[in-house]
């Protein structure tokens, strides 16, 4: 075979028919008749065929499996390909279903499978009319053998004159073989290399350095290959894949990143096989490249949207499993107050006593605020979620709010032995809606109460900067560091560490957090872990 060189070329630097045979898609070469005239190992490995088996037959006759139905579809199929194609005009067929034998299976049963083709003119001979490239693509994961009837030619011949027929048409085939294979190569965009391992140096087609990012003229080397044109992270795997393949005497297969001149990534498919001496000496490397970015880029991108569906699955269980807890909370924080406000009114109406007539009414107003402030909570969640909760912002100092709020809440604070201690309250403006700024504040020091079996709470109002800084720190239970990036999520509630569940909805951090950002702040959580406490800020733009 020619080697390429500078002089006008008219073959390829090697073997097509090697290289034809080492294609990764299935193809057929079929004359102006539709009948079969070539096929490559893949098709004949996919469908379990030999030449001789196809050769002559119409595409249309091949492959009668199925139903009447089935096989109805599938001429409408080849008649949407094949009639009418003109030469440059390359067609790419829907997606079909057509049932096959199973690879494996004697009993006839049928295998579901699914197909597409790519059509092309790939050129006419000298004297003969135009002949047609097919691509057969199996896009299912099996490969399906299916049986092909065998051809006996209608016509015997002398011995001596068929002898001589067959080596006149096998000239004649194989000149014409070789313009077709070099017409597929070129219509598949394949380019063709041999290496040879003595002096490093790779003859290759034009297309295989266009593959790889050359200009046609430029000189190409094992050194070059592996040192400059495949990307770094590659090298090793090419040269194991291609080292391992030629110690055991085998096709290679591998896939590897290069970057062109204009910047862009592109895949490619190396596949290559060992020529040897009769001693086994390695003779040459042979294989092709193949460009196969938008094949590689649909398997990123599927692989991408089965991560993000994964993503999303896990997403969706989380949500779930926090909406069971939700209704759990709000079942068992309804149930407490409501059953002690119906004990006590049942007690009222027995009792005559006046003690127990003031006591009853302070429960029922105790726990009717409780409730109050469930029903103020999932009413603005539901607000905040559907983005309908708005704020109306006007100067607050935020240092007396927080003073006001610290006094509202000392009495549940004393209750529970808790010293509530305020601490330095800085007098500064900022633009805020008044009550829900003290909303902010009640919940950060209620949650601070409630978490905090014993010790103290602590409030504070600074100035820090252009910024108000309000901090409620506590010497609870305490929050481990796992868990600080989820407690302003909605109905996240940490539990302490002796494992008992503490009242509420897990709603308030989350309430805090979008308020807060309602009105252009932060807020932030602290904790050196389980029982040593907790400190939460908020930060907001000074009124100026």
């Amino acid at each position: 075979m020619d080697r390429l060189t500078s002089q006008p070329r008219t073959a390829l630097p090697v073997d097509t028919s090697q290289v034809f045979e080492l294609l990764p898609d299935a193809w057929l070469i079929v004359d102006e008749r539709y009948q079969v005239v070539l096929a490559n190992a893949r098709y004949r490995e996919t469908h379990g065929v030999t030449l001789a088996d196809i050769a002559g037959r119409s595409i249309y006759d091949i492959n009668q499996f199925g139903s009447q139905s089935q096989r109805d579809l599938r001429r409408n199929w080849l008649d949407a390909m094949l009639p009418g194609l003109v030469p440059g005009e390359s067609r790419l067929s829907p997606v079909l279903r057509y049932d096959t034998p199973s690879p494996k299976g004697s009993d006839g049963t049928l295998t579901p499978r699914y197909w597409q083709i790519r059509t092309s003119v790939i050129g006419p001979r000298d004297d003969a009319a135009p002949m047609f490239g097919v691509c057969v693509m199996d896009v299912t994961d099996s490969i399906a053998v299916s049986e092909r009837d065998q051809r006996e030619r209608a016509k015997l011949r002398s011995q001596a004159r068929l002898r001589q027929v067959l080596v006149d048409e096998a000239n004649a085939e194989l000149r014409v073989h070789r313009e077709q294979l070099r017409q597929a190569l070129a219509f598949a965009h394949v380019g063709a290399w041999e290496l040879d391992p003595a002096t490093g140096a790779i003859e290759g087609s034009d297309q295989c350095k266009i593959n790889l990012g050359l200009a046609p003229s430029e000189a190409l080397t094992q050194a070059r290959l592996f040192d400059e044109l495949i990307d770094e992270a590659d090298r090793a795997r090419v040269k194991e894949a291609m080292e391992r393949g030629l110690a055991q005497s085998e096709h290679f297969e591998v896939e590897f990143r290069v970057t062109w001149r204009d910047g862009t990534v592109h895949w490619i498919l190396l596949r290559g096989l060992g020529r040897y001496q009769p001693d086994e000496t390695l003779k040459s490397i042979v294989g092709f490249t193949l460009d196969i970015t938008s094949r590689k880029e649909a398997e990123l991108e599927q692989r991408a949207i089965a991560e993000s569906e994964k993503r999303a699955r896990e997403h969706s269980d989380e949500v779930a499993r926090a909406m069971d807890h939700f209704v759990t909370a709000v079942s068992h924080e309804l149930r407490s107050p409501l059953g002690a406000i119906l004990s006590w009114t049942t007690l009222l109406q027995r009792a005559a006593d006046a003690s127990h007539v003031a006591r009853a009414a302070g429960v029922i107003e105790r726990n009717a605020h409780q409730l109050s402030h469930m029903v103020d909570d999932l009413l603005d969640s539901g607000a905040i979620a559907t983005g309908k909760l708005s704020v109306n912002r006007r100067p607050v100092d935020l240092g007396a709010l927080a003073g006001n709020v610290a006094e509202d809440i000392r009495m549940t604070a004393e209750t529970k032995g808790l010293r509530l201690v305020v601490g330095e309250l800085a007098p500064c403006v900022v633009m805020a809606d008044e009550s829900r700024m003290k909303q902010v504040a009640w919940n950060l020091l209620s949650n601070a109460v409630k978490f905090c079996a014993q010790g103290e709470v602590e409030l504070s109002v600074t100035v820090q900067g252009q910024q108000a800084e309000l901090t409620v720190r506590d010497t609870g239970c305490g929050i481990e560091p796992d868990a600080l990036a989820r407690i302003f999520e909605r109905f996240q509630q940490i539990n302490p560490e002796s494992g008992g569940r503490v009242a509420g909805l897990g709603l308030g951090l989350w309430l805090v957090k979008h308020l807060v950002d309602l009105h252009h702040g932060s807020v932030t959580a602290h904790s050196a872990g389980r029982g040593k406490g907790a400190t939460f800020r908020v930060a907001l733009p000074l009124y100026r």
